[in-house]
């Protein structure tokens, strides 16, 4: 097609600069290329056409717990851009063009001023500060990180450790730089800072917006996570379809609770939000894990006039039983939820309260963050659904092999394994070897497609359904039993706050589904209760948990997500404990470690006996085999 015959992009950037409110609206945007409707193909260039609009605006404000009125930080325009700038030339001139920068750091403005200044001038590691030191060690040196950005606080107080010995330790590591740190030394972050203020760019960037330009980790605070390659082009193209979904109003206002390690904080709220000019309110630098943010979280919205907001479903129910009301005239006309499945209950009554629905998204950090999600036409969103794709973000509900290869198309309404392709799929992680899992091989369109490990189903309108990870299917006896439908049902009872169901080990039918809850603030209910309500509500039978645990507080992950892997490691211990006292009459404790990493689950259980306790090892590995793992059973020194 000629130039003269192309669609005309403007109608086009009005609505990709206000919002999408149909499914006739994201065709209407998916007639363009996403680079059609930005103003440049980096994300320093295109922060830095909003900071042309208006240098002086609020970019960045940052409340504490002491007065949510008197902010701890402002950061402007102008300032947000000098900032990375002068990380982006510092990185540069002291590593080089392959500058490769870890940045662990709290929900502070550096956060994402040395991510993006990393970005620009070489590679980004966004590092949870959650990490344990041998995981930080390891990432750091899959990644041949030439720098460290973070505060002498986590270092020293946290690791016990030092920048020298850190440096030490890791061969490719030369500086250690401390945010936290205003001496002349060379830790002291805004020292090292100094002679780039006012210089801008002061070499030649790589402006290839496709380059892998992030690497970010997956996965918890401990082991190896896998590290996806993010290009800057698909974090962009990602800001921009967040903008059409959630708003992208120059006048709008972001609550950002999400960590910046993660791409909810730094992408979907952050970048999402800064490219379009629009102002990041940063609720504490702890964000959603501050109860303090949770309970004064009404207020904030009215003072700061918050337009939207993402969050997890642990933060939507902390919301409905710590928050107070809000005002009669607040501003927020967007909660959208994402991170794990959103249940009925908590959407219907988090409206009845506050007047406002939350709207489920779906997303993953190899496909650089939210995919799908429901447009605010004003109305109800579909129950259950995770929405719909979003511009250049096509789903598909398929089936697929052993061997990760495509077999057909499910009918809508069909569960499959959920595949997403399009150009914000990863081009990698950093360990190739882990490509083959990840990418579809044989999809009758073009282009890589990514298994996302979900399993749904996508209806007859185009709207997507997450029933859970294909790894969290509970199989009992060769029956799949889906833990959603388990922690639905629990979900309705008046008491639980939060509900998570897993599978437990057992030798004969191979695992059984249990069921862990949290119950409300101020709510009383035995495990008895909740059982005979599961039984009432809970369709399957096959799905009725033998056994519901109830916790003080549940286990998150640092974004919010409720972290299953620990209640499966749980769930496991519980198990192997329980087997070994009746093996053993109640004269030995045991450690159980668990490794995940190969094809077959290994799980290694030390044995502590009392002294003077004879034990036969032999006659114990025959009473506890018959477990769908590899077990090693040894004896702990005494």
């Amino acid at each position: 097609m000629e130039e003269s015959q192309l669609p005309d992009p403007g109608p086009a950037r009005e609505l990709h600069r206000n919002r999408v409110r149909s499914i006739a609206d994201i065709r209407m945007l998916e007639r363009f290329q996403f680079e059609q409707l930005r103003p440049a193909d980096t994300i320093h260039g295109c922060l830095s056409a909003a900071c042309a609009e208006n240098p002086d605006k609020d970019a960045i404000v940052l409340v504490e717990s002491a007065d949510f009125r008197h902010p701890a930080r402002v950061v402007s325009f102008g300032e947000l851009v000098a900032a990375i700038e002068e990380s982006a030339c510092l990185f540069h001139e002291v590593i080089g063009g392959a500058a490769v920068v870890g940045v662990m750091l709290p929900m502070v403005p550096e956060s994402l001023t040395a991510l993006w200044g990393a970005a620009t001038a070489g590679v980004a590691v966004p590092l949870n500060p959650f990490l344990e030191l041998d995981s930080l060690v390891s990432v750091l040196t899959r990644t041949k990180a030439s720098v460290l950005v973070t505060t002498r606080e986590i270092i020293e107080s946290k690791f016990r450790t030092s920048a020298a010995d850190l440096v030490a330790k890791l061969p490719s590591l030369s500086r250690v730089y401390y945010i936290d740190d205003d001496s002349a030394g060379p830790t002291g972050f805004a020292h090292e800072l100094s002679p780039y203020r006012g210089r801008g760019l002061a070499f030649r960037a790589d402006l290839d917006p496709w380059r892998h330009a992030v690497v970010m980790p997956t996965g918890g605070t401990t082991g190896a996570p896998k590290l996806v390659r993010m290009s800057q082009a698909a974090q962009l193209s990602v800001g921009s379809n967040v903008g059409a979904l959630m708003g992208s109003e120059v006048d709008g206002v972001v609550g950002h609770g999400m960590p910046n390690f993660h791409c909810g904080g730094s992408l979907s709220l952050g970048l999402r939000a800064l490219m379009h000019g629009m102002t990041l309110l940063t609720l504490t630098t702890s964000g959603f894990r501050s109860r303090w943010a949770v309970e004064n979280f009404w207020p904030i919205v009215d003072y700061y006039g918050m337009t939207s907001l993402l969050a997890t479903p642990t933060t939507a129910a902390a919301l409905l039983n710590y928050a107070g009301q809000p005002a009669p005239c607040h501003r927020l006309a967007d909660f959208h939820v994402g991170g794990s499945t959103l249940p009925a209950d908590l959407v219907k009554n988090f409206h009845d309260r506050f007047g406002i629905w939350l709207r489920e998204n779906w997303g993953m950090t190899e496909l650089h963050g939210t995919m799908t999600g429901h447009p605010n036409d004003g109305r109800e969103p579909r129950s259950g659904s995770a929405g719909v794709a979003l511009p250049h973000c096509p789903v598909r509900a398929v089936i697929l092999d052993g061997a990760n290869a495509y077999v057909r198309d499910c009918e809508p309404n069909e569960k499959g394994v959920l595949v997403i392709g399009g150009p914000t799929v990863t081009r990698g992680y950093l360990d190739d070897g882990q490509d083959a899992a990840f990418f579809v091989r044989g999809m009758s369109e073009s282009g890589a497609w990514a298994n996302t490990g979900d399993l749904g189903l996508i209806d007859e309108d185009g709207y997507v359904f997450v029933s859970g990870r294909s790894k969290d299917l509970i199989i009992r006896g060769g029956h799949n039993i889906d833990p959603k439908e388990i922690e639905d049902a629990l979900g309705r009872h008046a008491s639980v706050r939060l509900a998570a169901a897993v599978g437990r080990p057992d030798r004969r039918k191979g695992e059984l589904p249990v069921a862990y809850v949290q119950l409300a603030a101020g709510e009383q209910a035995t495990a008895e209760e909740l059982m005979t309500f599961c039984r009432d509500n809970v369709q399957e039978k096959a799905a009725t948990p033998v056994d519901i645990i109830v916790l003080d507080e549940m286990p998150l992950t640092p974004v919010g997500k409720i972290a299953k892997p620990a209640l499966r490691q749980m769930a496991l211990e519980s198990e192997l404990r329980s087997a070994i006292a009746m093996a053993a009459h109640d004269k030995i404790d045991c450690d159980v470690l668990v490794d995940d990493t190969r094809a077959r689950r290994q799980v290694i259980v030390r044995l502590h006996a009392a002294d003077g306790t004879q034990l036969d090892l032999d006659a114990l590995r025959d009473r506890l085999s018959g477990y769908e793992f590899t077990m090693s059973i040894k004896l702990a020194p005494r």
